[in-house]
């Protein structure tokens, strides 16, 4: 541990001069993001297509929220490093309801990512800078398929967890305005990411639907457009 402390210090003080001082800024964000997703959209119609009786589709894997938390280091004048935590949510139901009671399909998607980015200002200002930048990430997705049938006052409900790994890459632009210690800003990009197959959490056998004549192995797929509006809070060394 000592010596892992020392070659910390060792590299902080041989680092090239015009650096700026040390920052390390903690941010917050929140926004929208779009994804792809035809596999889950195709095991919607297919599980739907299942049932005795025809189920309405109420949504199918919208455009919804996401948050972020980010650390960020100020390596040089114009360029910024860091990591940080996304996560991504979204959804698809259909239903079916008459006098006699319903029947409901959920499949509820959701991303962790987890990443490194490295960021440029191509305008840098004392009050403001835009940049680039490109981000790289261990993609965790996580897939819950619930059918809920209701009749005559009984219910039942079944859900199987489904998971999935796989890396995720994104550029995009970034615009901050400083203050003293903190900035506000916006960020937007477009992350093609790697589809993951999706496997089940309890027996480990990968989630199918008839392809083509043969079982497909579903995937989830998060590629699309993301922004967001953050704030980050600025500790000087």
């Amino acid at each position: 541990m000592k010596r892992t402390t020392l070659y910390i210090i060792l590299l902080i003080l041989l680092l090239p001069a015009g650096m700026r001082a040390q920052e390390v800024g903690i941010s917050a964000g929140f926004g929208m993001s779009a994804q792809r997703l035809d596999d889950l959209k195709a095991l919607q119609r297919y599980v739907t297509s299942l049932e005795v009786v025809g189920l309405e589709t109420v949504s199918s894997f919208p455009e919804y929220a996401m948050t972020s938390v980010s650390l960020y280091y100020q390596l040089y004048e114009s360029i910024r490093i860091g990591a940080g935590y996304v996560f991504t949510s979204t959804g698809a139901r259909s239903n079916y309801t008459d006098y006699s009671g319903e029947i409901s399909w959920d499949i509820l998607a959701n991303s962790h990512r987890l990443g490194a980015f490295l960021s440029y200002a191509v305008l840098d200002g004392e009050r403001y800078d835009l940049s680039v930048y490109g981000r790289v990430d261990a993609n965790i997705s996580r897939v819950t398929l619930s059918r809920t049938i209701y009749v005559m006052g009984y219910g039942t409900r079944q859900n199987e967890k489904y998971g999935g790994v796989k890396a995720g890459f994104t550029a995009g632009t970034e615009f901050l305005w400083h203050f003293r210690d903190f900035s506000l800003g916006v960020d937007g990009g477009y992350m093609l990411d790697l589809p993951a197959s999706l496997s089940s959490l309890d027996s480990g056998e990968d989630l199918t639907i008839p392809s083509g004549g043969a079982p497909g192995v579903i995937t989830a797929d998060w590629t699309g457009w993301r922004a967001q509006a953050k704030a980050i809070i600025w500790l000087h060394f």
